[in-house]
């Protein structure tokens, strides 16, 4: 089987985010639009299914990795969703309490936050582990 290498990550990734990135300023904004109730469904999960390979994509990442590597991924995943469910408690207590009112729209945004977040921690392990790659 051939080794997953961190040139093979990125260029999946730039290939799945950049048709992320089309689907949602060319199909999406469709959504909201659209006639009927099945094509509304789809052009508004179109955007899920590379979001869906994007996270496939990191699990092989993190599986074809050493130990030590595997270590770092789990501490900032887990740091990563440790500070989104922190984000959430504290936006669902101050929308309950009537200061907030946001719509369900904001959820869109958990997913990218949680990736930015897992990238700082994953950033921060690697340089305390003196500079991890992918190789």
């Amino acid at each position: 089987m051939p080794r997953f290498t961190s040139r093979d990550y990125r260029r999946q990734m730039l290939v799945l985010t950049t048709i992320y990135v089309a689907v949602m300023l060319l199909v999406w904004p469709h959504a909201r639009n659209a006639s009927s109730l099945p094509w509304k469904i789809v052009l508004a999960l179109a955007p899920v299914l590379p979001v869906v390979q994007l996270i496939w994509l990191m699990a092989k990442r993190a599986v074809h990795s050493d130990e030590l590597e595997q270590r770092v991924h789990l501490v900032a995943l887990s740091t990563a969703t440790g500070f989104i469910c922190v984000l959430c408690l504290v936006g669902g207590f101050l929308c309950a309490a009537g200061v907030l009112t946001v719509g369900g729209d904001v959820l869109i945004w958990v997913f990218p936050v949680l990736c930015v977040s897992y990238g700082a921690a994953r950033w921060q392990l690697a340089r305390r582990y003196g500079g991890l790659g992918c190789e």
